[in-house]
C-alpha cells in the first residue's frame, strides 16, 4: 500500500516538473518588476457611421503602433501607448475617397493571467487622446478628443528568451463632432506584434 502511494507521488512530482520547467522557460515568472517594449501592426475598422443617417463613414484601413510599459508582476503591466490608424472616408460625405489619420496616444493597465504553456491571456483597460487629421483637405479642421480604451489580446513569451509574440484587438471610443459631424465614434485596432522585456 505505502510502496503504491511513493509510486503514485512519484508519477505526479515526474507530471508537474516539466510544467513548472516550462513556465519558468517561457519567462512567465517575472520576480521584480521588467521594462517592456512592443511594437505592433495590422488592421483598423470603424464600428460606427460618421452620422445618423449612416450615409458617412470610414472604409477598413491600416494600423501600426507601440509602446512602453513595466510589467509590475506576472499579472500586472502599465504601459503608455501610441497607435496610428488611417482609413478612407467614403459615402455622402466631404472626406470621401480622402484620407483620414487618428493618431492615439495615452495609457493602459494590462491585466494578463500567464499559463504553463507560454500563453498569457490578457485585456486592457485605459484612456488617452486622438487626434484626428484629414492631409488630402485643406479645409479640415484638424483636432483632439479624449479617447477611451479597452481590449483583449494573448501573448506568448518564447522559450529560454525575453521576447513575445501577442496578439490583440483594442478598442478606442471617442466623440467625433467637429467638421460637419457628429457622432460617437467606435474604432477597433486588431494587430500582431512582438515585445522584448529586459532582465534585471
Amino acid at each position: 500500500m505505502f510502496g503504491k502511494a511513493k509510486i503514485t507521488a512519484a508519477l505526479l512530482f515526474s507530471l508537474l516538473v516539466p510544467g513548472i520547467a516550462t513556465a519558468q522557460d517561457a519567462g512567465q515568472t517575472f520576480d521584480r518588476p521588467s521594462l517592456v517594449l512592443f511594437a505592433n501592426g495590422g488592421g483598423n475598422s470603424s464600428l460606427t457611421d460618421l452620422n445618423d443617417a449612416g450615409t458617412a463613414s470610414l472604409e477598413t484601413g491600416w494600423t501600426g503602433g507601440g509602446g512602453v510599459g513595466v510589467q509590475l508582476n506576472r499579472f500586472l503591466a502599465v504601459r503608455g501607448t501610441f497607435d496610428y490608424a488611417r482609413s478612407d472616408g467614403q459615402g455622402a460625405t466631404a472626406i470621401s475617397g480622402q484620407a483620414l489619420d487618428r493618431y492615439f496616444y495615452g495609457g493602459d493597465v494590462q491585466l494578463r493571467y500567464p499559463t504553463a504553456s507560454g500563453l498569457a491571456p490578457y485585456v486592457l483597460l485605459g484612456a488617452g487622446a486622438v487626434t484626428i487629421d484629414n492631409p488630402d483637405n485643406a479645409a479640415f479642421d484638424r483636432f483632439t478628443k479624449f479617447a477611451g480604451k479597452g481590449g483583449l489580446g494573448v501573448e506568448y513569451a518564447l522559450p529560454r528568451s525575453n521576447f513575445g509574440l501577442f496578439v490583440q484587438a483594442s478598442s478606442y471610443v471617442y466623440d467625433f463632432d467637429q467638421n460637419g459631424f457628429d457622432k460617437t465614434q467606435v474604432d477597433v485596432l486588431w494587430t500582431a506584434g512582438l515585445n522584448y522585456r529586459f532582465s534585471y
